[in-house]
């Protein structure tokens, strides 16, 4: 019907549908490269469409409305009346939308999120894996091995140096595993007592207990630094659990 229109109508033209995939279609296909689908009857409507779209030297535009409402206006009457028309033609089986997702990407090949966002569904990082194109692109991991399930549950530390910092080149960084929130401080070593520095909830010292509160578990290495007696002593005294299965790497 989108591409009747165009073909009808040789000057400027407003559209009205109550296809969502369609309106975001026609919105997308202008920059588009399609891919060749398994659909063939599908390809063809969606080609046609395209070079329709591509030789279209006026202006156009496409509104996505909501069909069988009850709402004024003459968008929504002229939407009723179109319904009517076509109310008594039979029409073929729709596709449902996990098909309509995945003839989407196979033209598109979208990302997970985006065919997410525009299909309102949660199945789509098994559309994207099973597409052969896109096997070889692999998804970014968002969250570490074992990540909290909530903020202050399990924090991990370590520290790297930044020779640039001169004397202060040792950075303690600490994370939250679940809200990724980060804090870092420089200091002029790595022993246990600058690692107690970093971490402190004494009044007047803003450093990563000062700032975010006590968290329930911190993995560390297993370094000199962090297995010694005066770090379990420290963290025993504010109920955290201290866990050091990462291996040090001097």
């Amino acid at each position: 019907a989108v591409t009747l229109a165009f073909q009808q109508f040789s000057q400027a033209i407003n559209m009205v549908t109550d296809s969502a995939y369609v309106a975001g279609l026609v919105q997308r296909l202008d920059k588009a490269v399609l891919g060749q689908g398994t659909n063939q009857l599908l390809f063809g409507v969606m080609k046609l469409l395209w070079e329709t779209t591509q030789n279209c030297s006026l202006p156009y535009y496409i509104l996505h409305i909501k069909s069988h409402n009850d709402l004024l206006g003459f968008i929504a009457e002229g939407n009723a009346q179109a319904d009517q028309l076509v109310s008594v033609v039979e029409l073929g089986p729709v596709a449902n939308i996990m098909q309509q997702a995945i003839a989407s990407h196979q033209f598109f090949h979208q990302g997970h999120r985006a065919l997410k966002r525009q299909f309102q569904f949660s199945t789509t990082e098994a559309i994207v894996a099973s597409c052969p194109d896109c096997q070889g692109q692999h998804f970014p991991t968002v969250y570490g091995v074992n990540p909290g399930l909530r903020a202050l549950q399990i924090w991990q530390t370590d520290i790297t140096h930044i020779m640039e910092f001169g004397r202060q080149r040792y950075v303690h960084v600490l994370i939250d595993t679940f809200s990724s929130v980060i804090i870092a401080t420089a200091h002029t070593g790595e022993t246990a007592k600058d690692v107690i520095r970093h971490w402190p909830n004494n009044i007047g010292l803003i450093t990563a207990f000062a700032t975010c509160g006590v968290p329930q578990q911190i993995k560390t290495n297993n370094g000199p630094a962090y297995v010694s007696g005066r770090v379990k002593a420290f963290l025993q005294s504010r109920s955290a659990s201290h866990t050091t299965g990462i291996p040090s790497v001097p």
